[in-house]
Order: structure tokens, then C-alpha cells, then sequence
């Protein structure tokens, strides 16, 4: 039960109005805090260390947000090596951090040290430096039937299979493929029916036809899984042990970890987990399909600036505005 529903309906004279009011104002941040995912209130804390780092080798007080001290906050990353992307998510770790000890930062600060990180972005531009590691690279079709083909013919092997193949087809992030349950996964006429639960747009339903082909049908390699593992309830998606056991649920980096090891097996380098996310928007928008289709499979929003990132890597090709005129 939140602060806010305990205070409804308790007695007028225990506090003044304006104390009921003070009271709300300071639990509501912390309870909603408190709500989301683990991961990312650890890249919270993480950006709220590196200010405060800065601030002490700076000798000036961490609740001191101004333009100028943001703006020179984002110098010193640059000083010490960080990517552009990296900066711009702590700049906004930070300010959801301050925020939620009480102390918002302005919009002003906020558009003055990202003027800031652009122009030291093209600063390294002109240098001709590149920073960072890129995009994951999305799997393609090809690439998914090369690692489903790969997978060894065991226990293990049937969960590797599924869990791309279930991964790919929801659009997963490697949280949501972790948090699928058993039952999440329901039998349908068409193919399945998968629920997931924890998204960053929330709950959604997501239907999976089955696949023209064996190697990459998600459908089959999932009822493949349960055959081979008896599971009946619980986590869909379990470790296995060396000699063939099952044990508890996989972990968010668990699942990443099982996707790396599938793609080297198939000869396709390091890749991550993430590419399965991507790789769906990319494939279905390479067979045609637009983002009304697409964004609900993945669980963006229908102008998620992420996804139609994804589409134009198929639309600069399809759609190329030097097709057609004659070159």
C-alpha cells in the first residue's frame, strides 16, 4: 500500500492541510523510485556517483546544478574519454536522480550542457575520433536459422533454440525474456500467445504465428523446450547445469550471455542479445511492414525515436531518394 492511499480516509485533526500536502509531495518520488526495474535504478546510482565525483574534484557542493557547473560536468567526461551517448544517458540519470532527492534541476541547465556535449560532439568529428562501441548489430533471418542450426541436440540446446527464437518474435529485451513465466506462453490455433509482463511501456500481448520454416519457427521450438524439460509452471526459461540438470531462472545477463555464446557457435563474432530486439523491427520492416504493425510486437511507442531508427537502417535502402532518377 502507498503513503498516499494510507493517508486517505485517516482523521483531519492528525495533521494540517498543508502538512498532508507537504507529506504526499515527499513520499510520492521515492514510491515511484522504488517501482522501477533494478537495472535501471543501478545506472541511477551510477550516474548520481560519477556527479558527485565530479563535484568533489571540484570542491563545489553536489546540489550545485548551474549551467555552468553541468555544462563543465559534460567537458570533463569528454576529458575522460567517455562516449557522447554515454554522457547524454547520465546527464539524464542525473537529473532523474536530483530530482528524486529533492533537488530538480532546471530545463535551462538541462538544454545548455547538451548544447554543450554537441558541440564537443563535433569537436571529435572533426578530429576524426569515434567513441563508443555503436549499435548492436541486428540479427538478420539467415543469421537466426545459422544459430537455431547450431544449437547442440540436448537439453541445453532446446532452450538455446527457444529462447532466440521466443526472443526474437516478442521483440524481447533481455529483461522480458528473463521474466517470462511458463503460462506467460499460451498454445493458440495460430501459434502462441505470449504475455510479457514487465515492459518499459508496460504489459502487452503478443501473438506469434508459427514460422514457413523448422529451424526458425519459434512456435515449435518452444513446445520443443517444454517437451524436452517437463516444465509446467515457473520460469519458462531455466539454467542448465553440466550434467544436464535444471536449476532456477535465468538472469537478465544469463540470457545475454546464452545469445553471445549461440552467435560465436554459429561463426557470426561477438554479438549481443540486444540484436534480437532490433533484428525483429529491422526483418519486419525489410518484408513490408510499417510501424503501426511493429511497435506493439516490441513494446515501443508508435514514434519510439529507437525504433524507427531501426527502420530507416532497412528504409535508406528501400526507399532511397537517389533510386529511379536516372543515375
Amino acid at each position: 500500500m502507498t503513503p498516499q492511499s494510507e493517508l486517505v480516509g485517516l482523521s483531519h485533526d492528525l495533521m494540517t492541510p498543508a502538512e498532508r500536502v507537504d507529506l504526499l509531495d515527499r513520499t510520492i518520488g521515492p514510491y515511484v523510485a522504488e517501482g522501477k526495474p533494478k537495472n535501471t535504478k543501478r545506472a541511477y546510482d551510477s550516474d548520481k556517483k560519477t556527479w558527485e565525483r565530479f563535484c568533489a574534484l571540484s570542491g563545489i557542493p553536489d546540489t550545485a546544478v548551474t549551467e555552468g557547473t553541468f555544462g563543465t560536468f559534460v567537458a570533463w567526461m569528454i576529458r575522460e574519454g567517455k562516449a557522447p551517448a554515454t554522457i547524454r544517458r547520465r546527464l539524464i540519470g542525473v537529473r532523474v536522480a536530483m530530482k528524486n532527492a529533492g533537488t530538480p534541476i532546471h530545463t535551462s541547465v538541462i538544454e545548455m550542457a547538451l548544447e554543450a556535449l554537441r558541440r564537443e560532439e563535433r569537436a571529435l568529428a572533426e578530429a576524426g575520433e569515434t567513441r563508443g562501441r555503436g549499435k548492436a548489430p541486428a540479427f538478420t533471418v539467415p543469421e537466426l536459422r545459422a544459430m537455431s542450426e547450431a544449437c547442440p541436440e540436448s537439453l541445453a540446446g532446446a532452450r538455446d533454440r527457444a529462447l532466440i527464437l521466443i526472443g526474437f518474435a516478442i521483440g524481447g529485451r533481455r529483461s522480458e525474456i528473463a521474466h517470462l513465466n511458463v503460462p506467460d506462453l499460451v498454445d493458440v490455433p495460430e501459434g502462441l500467445l505470449a504475455t510479457v509482463r514487465f515492459g518499459k511501456t508496460g504489459r502487452r500481448e503478443v501473438a506469434i504465428p508459427y514460422g514457413q520454416h523448422l529451424a526458425t519457427c519459434p512456435v515449435r521450438a518452444w513446445r520443443g523446450w517444454l517437451q524436452a524439460s517437463d516444465l509446467e509452471d515457473g520460469p519458462a526459461l531455466r539454467q542448465v547445469d553440466r550434467h544436464g540438470n535444471l536449476r532456477g531462472a535465468l538472469s537478465p545477463p544469463g540470457i545475454g550471455d546464452i545469445v553471445s555464446r549461440a552467435a560465436a557457435r554459429a561463426g557470426l563474432g561477438k554479438r549481443t542479445a540486444h540484436g534480437l530486439r532490433s533484428g525483429m523491427a529491422t526483418e519486419a520492416r525489410r518484408a513490408g511492414h510499417d510501424a503501426i504493425t511493429i511497435a506493439p510486437q516490441g513494446g515501443w511507442k508508435p514514434h519510439s525515436r529507437e525504433m524507427l531508427g531501426y527502420m530507416q537502417i532497412i528504409d535508406r535502402w528501400t526507399d532511397n531518394p537517389l533510386r529511379g532518377i536516372g543515375l
